[in-house]
């Protein structure tokens, strides 16, 4: 498969210390480890919205670290999403405006066209009802399941979603979890930063950071409806290996 993301010898401050690894096209890789560990941080830099020290990021042929604030702002438009635990949406739109504003005020040209997407996604989410609802009127659930929309709307290669479940009770965490992976099925790539063992089991493959370096491994392999509780146990296991 096609490598999409490659990381190499990313080093931050004191905050990152040469981390380096890849992923391939429709993975969905967790990245997990104790507070101040560097989860977040990691996500920032891979991302181009911080500036590394040292190293590179390679978004297939296009390397991030190298590019000016413009370019890298165009490319997280165009061929990246964001989900994190702070959802960030406007209190004085709807749902779907909030879905959608990102987009049309790209290229306003095209606005009908991205709110007929936006409609789409909130379809497939199981979320269209709450098309004319304010952020205040919907479950956390549902509006982080709105801000996967947001994300999808310029069909990205790939997600940077930073704890998208970490303000969230069990049920509808599960809700969340659904959602991306109905978008890897479908071949979105992602990268997400968890404290939970049982979001992190429910991806491919999970790196274990600890003071800022790459620790360890695990490849769960693709998730299957049902597996959940032995894949956590199996992850719970690692993770104590690991001293968490």
């Amino acid at each position: 498969m096609n490598k999409i993301l490659r990381v190499n010898n990313l080093k931050k401050e004191n905050i990152l210390n040469n981390i380096s690894f890849e992923m391939v096209s429709g993975e969905m890789l967790a990245v997990m480890g104790p507070s101040g560990s560097g989860k977040s941080t990691l996500l920032y830099n891979v991302s181009g919205m911080d500036q590394a020290d040292e190293g590179e990021v390679w978004l297939g042929d296009t390397e991030i670290a190298g590019l000016n604030e413009d370019r890298k702002a165009a490319l997280r438009l165009k061929r990246m999403g964001f989900v994190f635990q702070q959802m960030n949406m406007l209190s004085n739109l709807n749902i779907l405006d909030n879905i959608a504003l990102p987009a049309v005020h790209a290229d306003k040209k095209h606005r009908s066209e991205y709110y007929e997407r936006a409609k789409a996604l909130m379809e497939d989410f199981h979320i269209s009802s709450l098309s004319g609802r304010r952020v205040n009127e919907v479950s956390g659930g549902q509006l982080q399941r709105a801000c996967i929309c947001r994300s999808m709307m310029m069909k990205p290669e790939i997600i940077f979603a930073d704890e998208p479940t970490g303000a969230l009770n069990r049920s509808a965490a599960a809700e969340v979890m659904d959602a991306f992976l109905k978008i890897n099925r479908e071949g979105t790539t992602i990268l997400m930063v968890t404290h939970d063992s049982k979001i992190a089991a429910m991806c491919e493959r999970i790196l274990y950071i600890l003071d800022g370096e790459l620790k360890g491994e695990l490849r769960p392999g693709k998730y299957k409806s049902g597996e959940i509780k032995e894949r956590e146990q199996k992850t719970l296991r690692w993770l104590e290996s690991m001293g968490w």
